[in-house]
């Protein structure tokens, strides 16, 4: 399964890298030469995959959210690193210049992902070849790109637009009611070509359930995006998810999560990952550095560093209903302890505690957070078979964009949109998702739109999906920990500086 999507992507990179005189140069196969089978016009398809796995990296749209929201921040740590001029401070509190180096990055995780699905698409309409599952292909391509196309929208409102690299001039940029159309239109054009059962061949690449998320995200944010409610439309994608009977949610939460986790029947939409494929700064999944201090690699038998950075934001932690299990399974908090359940000392003698607790007097330029104050990540489990070595390692755990309880929960969302809360309630797999957190389910009286944005935030926890969600819920402008209050001009993001003058059409 996962190995397969590996041999795509390298096999991928391969026809266009080659640089090497004394070996054959792969990148001149002619087209003609090279598309003759299925199998290559999916391993070609791999290019448009591969951009995802930026996610995963220090810098990247991803880790760009977490901070911009009420769960992360990263404070200036005991050794006085991470201010880099105030860039980290400067997402967390919503005053991020249009130099700021984050921004940037972010921006160019949706921007290239829609570039290389642009150029294999083109690659595809110039052969003139056609296979049983062609469609297939170029359908899964469109609607990666469609998803790519959501994340800008979802951030910066209005974005530039281009479906071809052929086109001349700088690309337009179009607004939210456009683009919403287009995202509808591009995977309803493609989804009855999609495969249906999420079989192993299939992993980490565009199926039926993964179109119907994203087609489900698109309609739950239709009243912010375009002021359109879409509830009702909402619920009918979720329940044909459902329905259909293809993922089931784990039995713990945190099968989720583990080291080997690509057979857990909840994952829709899985970024693969690995400490042999996808060890460079541009495609690993480095979560642990980016939050672990070093001072805990070795009794957490990690063989690698760490850079102690990023670190729950107090007020989310205290957020957790009593007995919920997701906040010891999603942050390391409390007494440490190693691999083989020992209590870990900070110092002789001294317990190595670490307090979820940090005073708003720790985020600035001037001051430094205590070695032991914040919590850390701990949502995906960390890597103790030696195979974190050395430098910058990625871990092995895949991650999943889109998982079933996520759809269970857009579902529940949706019905109780429509006020009909007493029906949310009843359903079985939302009552599953608050029993195996340790919690009773919600009564139809529970259900408020509070208590669900809350539900959503603790299950969902860091997984890519807070910002948009706290938009949705009226929860964004409002001031959190060392976060002030913020008027509506704030609900998208500037463009980069770098892209403004990349593409004068993005100048306001």
């Amino acid at each position: 399964m996962k190995k397969l999507l590996f041999t795509m992507i390298l096999g991928a990179v391969a026809l266009t890298s080659c640089t090497n005189l004394d070996e054959e140069i792969f990148s001149k196969i002619s087209k003609e030469n090279f598309f003759t089978t299925e199998e290559q016009f999916v391993k070609y398809s791999a290019r448009a995959y591969s951009s995802l796995q930026h996610w995963g990296t220090e810098k990247s749209l991803w880790t760009f959210v977490i901070q911009n929201t009420n769960e992360v921040c990263v404070p200036v740590n005991p050794n006085g690193g991470w201010w880099d001029d105030g860039r980290y401070n400067d997402v967390h509190v919503h005053s991020i210049p249009s130099s700021n180096r984050l921004l940037e990055m972010a921006w160019e995780y949706w921007t290239n992902g829609v570039t290389a699905c642009n150029d294999v698409l083109d690659m595809f309409d110039s052969v003139d070849k056609d296979f049983a599952a062609k469609d297939r292909v170029v359908a899964e391509v469109k609607t990666l790109r469609a998803y790519y196309y959501l994340c800008g929208i979802d951030n910066w409102g209005s974005v530039p637009f281009s479906i071809t690299k052929k086109e001349k001039g700088y690309p337009e940029k179009k607004d939210r009611a456009f683009m919403f159309d287009f995202i509808e239109k591009e995977i309803k054009d493609n989804i009855d070509f999609l495969q249906v059962e999420p079989t192993g061949e299939y992993y980490g690449r565009i199926t039926r359930g993964a179109a119907d998320a994203i087609l489900a995200k698109l309609y739950l944010n239709a009243e912010k995006w375009i002021g359109k409610p879409m509830w009702k439309e909402a619920e009918e994608v979720c329940n044909d998810i459902i329905s259909r009977g293809n993922y089931r949610l784990a039995d713990t939460y945190k099968d989720n999560f583990k080291i080997y986790n690509e057979t857990c029947p909840e994952q829709i939409f899985a970024i693969p990952y690995s400490t042999v494929y996808t060890t460079s700064d541009h495609n690993a999944f480095i979560i642990y550095m980016s939050t672990l201090p070093a001072d805990l690699c070795e009794p957490l038998g990690i063989k690698a560093s760490a850079w102690d950075g990023l670190c729950a934001e107090p007020d989310f932690m205290a957020s957790y209903e009593p007995g919920d299990t997701r906040k010891k399974d999603t942050w390391l908090y409390g007494q440490v302890y190693d691999k083989d359940g020992n209590p870990v000392e900070y110092a002789p003698g001294v317990p190595y505690v670490i307090d979820p607790d940090m005073p708003e007097s720790v985020y600035g330029k001037d001051a430094r957070r205590d070695a032991l104050q914040g919590a850390r990540i701990a949502k995906w489990d960390y890597q103790t078979d030696g195979r974190l070595t050395g430098g910058q390692v990625g871990m092995d755990n895949d991650f999943f964009l889109i998982r079933y309880a996520d759809v269970v929960l857009m579902y529940v969302e949706a019905l109780v949109r429509q006020n009909r809360a007493a029906e949310a309630a009843n359903v079985a797999d939302f009552q599953r998702i608050r029993t195996r957190a340790g919690l009773q389910p919600f009564t139809a009286a529970q259900l408020t739109l509070d208590n669900l944005y809350w539900e959503r935030a603790h299950e969902l926890a860091i997984e890519g999906w807070q910002r948009q969600d706290m938009i949705r819920f009226d929860k964004y402008l409002e001031a959190w920990w060392a976060k002030p209050a913020k008027d509506a001009s704030d609900l998208t993001l500037p463009y980069p500086k770098s892209a403004v003058a990349a593409n004068p059409n993005l100048k306001n």
